[in-house]
């Protein structure tokens, strides 16, 4: 969980300790409480403190007021 509280799950990840990156290339999913789902379908990148998220193939849904 993200300092922002952005939930991701997956079922791989890859840390780069040196470039303080986190990344793969399998189906991810990052949501939080206020009903953001977003749907990567081939992987991440991002910093290791989820504030920089790159999605590949991305879809989702967001809530409307």
């Amino acid at each position: 969980m993200s300092p922002d509280g952005y939930f991701l799950r997956t079922d791989e990840i890859f840390w780069d300790r040196k470039n303080k990156k986190i990344f793969n290339k399998k189906y991810t999913i990052i949501s939080n409480s206020y009903g953001i789902v977003l749907h990567a379908k081939n992987g991440i990148e991002a910093s290791e403190d989820l504030k920089k998220i790159r999605l590949k193939n991305i879809s989702g849904t967001l809530p409307v007021k």
